[in-house]
């Protein structure tokens, strides 16, 4: 994270919006950040992406110094060239109240509570963290994507941290995490989204998980991706990319080599409740395809079946497999 001037800067674009909302999005976001592992046990086989391994397997080490040390640890997390605080890395800390305890990078903002602070999205990014905290297990885990200033601190960038739960020697309670820019989007961040929007449908309802789902303050739009719903036919009832456009039909797009990925999902979907398919498409302002992922699901609501999906660009080449 930054400095009070980063942050002022960021927070002078944050906005708010549908209010009304506000607790049911943090309980979908709580959700969608849990990672359910037996205590000690994290499966790195769910990620593809060695950059997301290794900032998992670094947060784990520091959360369990931190369980052993307590703040003592602080010392240790600060010292530059260290495997904790590098040109790659560095750790905050903050309690369950949103009040920062450690910062590497920093540290003037040790003390302040910013569990109010929004970035340009107006996500809530300290709330994010601390609901991390606010799960039963001693060491529950999860990711949080906002947008943050890089070191120069000019413009934000997608941050993508993993947070971790921790239980001191004394007692109380700490959300120690690290982030890296611009990550990877892994497949399990985009599954995992998609099953909590349809959670939030089913147990919400149509109008408010809808307005959630078009909302870019929402925990359900992150790294250039979202959720859209269309219905059997293929036409979109929520579609974040075209906002204005009602109805748009989705079922005979065709890839860059002519692949029916629509209506390859669609085929799917009659016999499972759930389809990923592989496409090719030019990134915005390429000329040459990149290898893209959809993942959608159907939902059964108010008596209407409805489809849940969202799509990716892979970080990884053409020509390497999935």
């Amino acid at each position: 994270m930054a400095s009070d001037r980063s942050l002022s800067r960021t927070a002078a674009f944050a906005t708010v919006r549908y209010p009304n909302l506000h607790a049911t999005l943090l309980v979908a976001f709580a959700v969608l950040l849990l990672v359910p592992y037996a205590r000690g046990e994290v499966d790195l086989s769910q990620y593809l992406y060695e950059d997301t391994k290794q900032l998992v397997r670094l947060v784990e080490d520091a959360a369990t110094f931190m369980e052993r040390d307590g703040t003592a640890a602080f010392s240790a997390y600060r010292k530059p060239g260290s495997r904790w605080f590098n040109e790659k890395y560095y750790f905050f800390v903050y309690d369950g109240g949103g009040t920062c305890v450690f910062h590497a990078v920093s540290p003037e903002l040790v003390g302040k509570n910013l569990m109010d602070f929004r970035d340009m999205h107006g996500k809530p990014v300290i709330r994010y963290i601390t609901d991390v905290g606010r799960q039963p297990a001693r060491d529950a885990r999860g990711w949080v994507f906002y947008l943050w200033p890089d070191k120069d601190g000019l413009m934000p960038k997608w941050k993508g941290a993993y947070i971790r739960k921790v239980v001191a020697p004394d007692g109380r309670h700490y959300l120690i995490g690290s982030g890296i820019y611009d990550p990877k989007m892994e497949r399990v961040f985009v599954q995992q989204n998609v099953e909590r929007a349809a959670e939030l449908l089913a147990r919400e309802g149509k109008e408010a998980a809808f307005g959630a789902f078009r909302d870019l303050a929402s925990p359900f739009s992150f790294l250039d991706t979202y959720v859209y719903v269309t219905d059997e036919q293929g036409r979109t009832v929520v579609d974040p990319a075209f906002p204005q456009i009602h109805g748009r039909n989705l079922s005979g797009i065709k890839d860059a080599i002519g692949r029916p990925v629509m209506a390859e999902i669609a085929e799917k979907l009659r016999s499972h409740d759930e389809a990923w398919a592989q496409y090719l498409w030019p990134k915005p302002g390429a000329a040459l395809p990149s290898r893209k992922l959809v993942y959608a699901r159907k939902i059964r609501v108010g008596g209407e079946t409805l489809v849940l999906g969202s799509t990716f660009f892979l970080a990884s080449p053409i020509w390497m497999k999935q």
